[in-house]
């Protein structure tokens, strides 16, 4: 995937956890973003109001419809959603973001497909390996 793309991504991740945790506060829940917290895996932020907590896992696309793929640690040993709503934040043109709050029972374990991949390991992933590999930069003509 290209850098720009990577960034892209990064910004409508971003943008989407922004946008959800302003929607919540305009409906008076306090949020706390718990994303990077282990002790809250499976979903991104804790809203909280009237003795109420609701988990959230956001998600951010620009394909109408889309919902970008979830981590394992996003549902449970049934393939059931950790958090109690899913939020997909539509990032669609010049159109001003619009939201789709998907309640955890609507995705039955039917409609979860595993997929599986690999990832290469942090201890390949540090400049004591990576070093050698490292390209001397170019300076490319456009």
């Amino acid at each position: 995937m290209c850098k720009r793309c990577l960034v892209e991504k990064r910004d409508v991740e971003r943008e989407a956890m922004v946008y959800s945790q302003r929607y919540l506060e305009h409906n008076r829940f306090k949020v706390t973003d718990v994303a990077r917290r282990p002790d809250h895996k499976g979903y991104d932020l804790l809203a909280e109001r009237d003795g109420q907590k609701l988990r959230i896992e956001v998600k951010g696309c620009t394909r109408k419809w889309g919902i970008p793929d979830l981590f394992s640690t996003e549902f449970d040993a049934e393939r059931r959603l950790v958090a109690d709503y899913l939020y997909v934040v539509y990032f669609l043109g010049d159109q001003p973001p619009s939201l789709c709050i998907i309640p955890r029972d609507a995705i039955t374990p039917d409609m979860v497909q595993l997929k599986q991949g690999y990832r290469i390991s942090g201890r390949f992933k540090k400049a004591s390996v990576m070093q050698q590999y490292i390209q001397p930069t170019i300076e490319f003509d456009e």
